[in-house]
């Protein structure tokens, strides 16, 4: 009788060490914050700016006067745009209505527009 248990509880052990092994988490998968960042930002812009201003990486704005992003990130610094953002938008055409943007908002677009800087 004593054989039969230890058989039973070795072969539970055994099932148990397989099972934990399995299921043991891997490595974490990498995030790369500066892509999450980027969607965030690409998402503002489309809920915000897209009214008057092409937000991809092609098409023209809806808004003659309003210039594309992508013209814009890659004719300022982005510094200076970021600046910008922070201390309110001023700009050229009268029709731009002011924006109060969080200094997270501000860096999701920054990092969107890097994107689009990129873009060729």
């Amino acid at each position: 009788m004593f054989l039969p248990r230890l058989a039973v509880a070795m072969i539970a052990l055994g099932c148990a060490a397989c099972t934990s092994w399995r299921s043991a988490p891997g490595p974490a998968p990498e995030l790369d914050v500066t892509a999450q960042a980027a969607a965030r930002g690409q998402q503002l812009a489309a809920g915000i700016c897209a009214t008057c201003h092409a937000v991809g990486p092609t098409g023209v704005s809806p808004m003659v006067q309003a210039p594309p992003f992508r013209d814009v990130a890659r004719r300022h610094p982005l510094d200076r745009l970021e600046t910008a953002f922070a201390e309110g938008l001023v700009t050229s055409h009268p029709a731009m209505p002011a924006f109060a943007f969080r200094a997270s908002e501000i860096d999701d677009l920054m990092a969107y527009l890097e994107t689009l800087r990129a873009e060729p």
